[in-house]
């Protein structure tokens, strides 16, 4: 993972091994706390927000399912 890189270049596995391994970190987290931690982390272009959340949102559900 390398900070500043656009939402757009991270493939949905990428981005779901990232949530997953956060997530075994910190797993009292809710989802709103990883999406926001993740994005932070990620430091992606500030005009890429709203497709940061969307995408981060998307992982952190097909991780919620896959663990459920």
């Amino acid at each position: 993972m390398r900070r500043g890189r656009s939402i757009a270049t991270y493939k949905r596995p990428e981005l779901l091994e990232i949530i997953r391994h956060v997530a075994g970190r910190e797993p009292e987290l809710s989802d709103d706390q990883l999406i926001e931690l993740v994005g932070r982390l990620l430091g992606c272009p500030e005009d890429e927000a709203l497709l940061v959340g969307a995408r981060l949102r998307y992982a952190v559900e097909a991780f919620r399912e896959e663990s459920a």
